[in-house]
């Protein structure tokens, strides 16, 4: 039974270091043309999510506060919500506007009404969620800006508005893997064992121009005059 083990946990071990070197290096952010880049002036600051129905407003970008943080507003449909999930890089703040607003943080959903806040530090595990009759608003402040995470929100709203994402994620392994690169989006639990995986097919992404596709696509295409025009 020993052996079985043994032979078993080397195959496992065989096979993820084939799959690593198959894929390649990690996705690698300073090699980014894109991922630091200023946003254009005339880039929409609404974004929609069809598959959700609901809106993301960029109050103020990470270059409009000098790196310091990023200030979003989310209009929330009831029953709405996020997965489970937490960052590496940045905090996030959320604070209601029209409540009740949920907020699950580290095992725990709290409830939040007009004013009232909640942090989920780096590292914790959370998710928001509307559970009430009607829509919610809240604001979320993310410390220190990042400006991948603004872009990665477009590119998965874009995807999603195009249908090539499914219950909030896309289709295409290769696109997830440059969301979840761009956001600092990382899968808790058990599927932490995706995210070293998810990290290289960003990688992967970054060298096969699939990044600069998303980007150019579903980012800087999204000036005012042409959703004027959608």
């Amino acid at each position: 039974m020993k052996k079985v083990l043994i032979t078993v946990s080397i195959l496992i071990v065989t096979a993820i270091a084939g799959l690593f070197f198959y894929l390649g290096a990690p996705f690698d952010a300073e090699e980014s043309p894109y991922i630091h880049l200023d946003p254009p002036e005339d880039v929409v600051r609404t974004i929609y999510n069809s598959e959700a129905d609901h809106y993301t407003t960029f109050l103020e970008k990470s270059a409009d506060t000098n790196g310091e943080y990023t200030l979003l507003e989310i209009d929330l449909e009831p029953g709405g919500e996020n997965g489970p999930h937490f960052h590496g890089q940045f905090s996030e703040t959320f604070t209601a506007i029209e409540g009740p607003v949920g907020v699950h943080v580290n095992g725990e959903d709290h409830y939040l009404n007009d004013g009232e806040s909640i942090t989920a530090d780096i590292g914790d595990i959370h998710y928001f969620f509307n559970d009430g009759a009607e829509r919610a608003r809240f604001q979320v402040k993310i410390e220190p800006g990042s400006p991948g995470f603004e872009k990665g929100l477009y590119i998965l709203y874009g995807l999603i508005n195009d249908g090539k994402a499914e219950e909030g994620l896309p289709k295409n392994s290769l696109h997830t893997a440059v969301f979840v690169s761009y956001s600092d989006t990382r899968a808790p639990g058990v599927l932490r064992l995706v995210n070293p995986i998810f990290t290289r097919l960003g990688g992967r992404a970054q060298r096969t121009g699939i990044e600069s596709e998303l980007v150019e696509k579903y980012y800087f295409s999204m000036t005012e005059e042409q959703a004027e025009s959608r």
